[in-house]
């Protein structure tokens, strides 16, 4: 049970986590929109829909991403996990939203490359933070990438 909870702690975390990047993405297109083609903005359509829209689609993606990657990623650890496979992962939880509403599926072509890249973002900065948190630090050796040659 304590696993079960743990899992749904870090799911919330993550669709609230993604739900203020995609509110923060929603409010600078608008504001684009507004400043550039107001016109293209339906009466109705103010700020506080447009950001909650994002908000909403944020969260429920990130919560279909974090269950995905627990899903498929099944005893990985952390630093194990492949870019490409958690980017495709964060595709595929933001096509979620539009593919199951009467949203216009043509958001997709916009939506999952930004799903994609925040999950990778997400995923790079869990790592950093690992990182930061091991007692050890790595060694680098000769050849490897990370190690600057005079």
């Amino acid at each position: 049970m304590r696993g079960v909870l743990k899992r749904l702690r870090g799911a919330l975390g993550v669709g609230l986590t993604w739900g203020a990047a995609w509110g923060a993405i929603f409010a600078a297109i608008g504001l684009i929109a507004w400043i550039f083609d107001p016109e293209s903005i339906d009466p109705g359509e103010g700020p506080t829909v447009i950001i909650g829209t994002g908000a909403i689609l944020g969260l429920v993606s990130g919560a279909v991403f974090s269950g995905l990657l627990v899903l498929a990623e099944r005893g990985k650890e952390l630093r194990d996990l492949s870019t490409a496979r958690v980017a495709l992962w964060g595709a595929v939880a933001t096509a979620v939203f539009p593919l199951l509403t009467p949203a216009d599926n043509s958001m997709l072509f916009f939506l999952c490359p930004m799903g994609a890249a925040l999950a990778a973002g997400s995923v790079w900065a869990a790592k950093r933070a690992l990182l930061r948190e091991s007692p050890e630090t790595p060694v680098l050796e000769e050849g490897d990438p990370g190690v600057l040659h005079p």
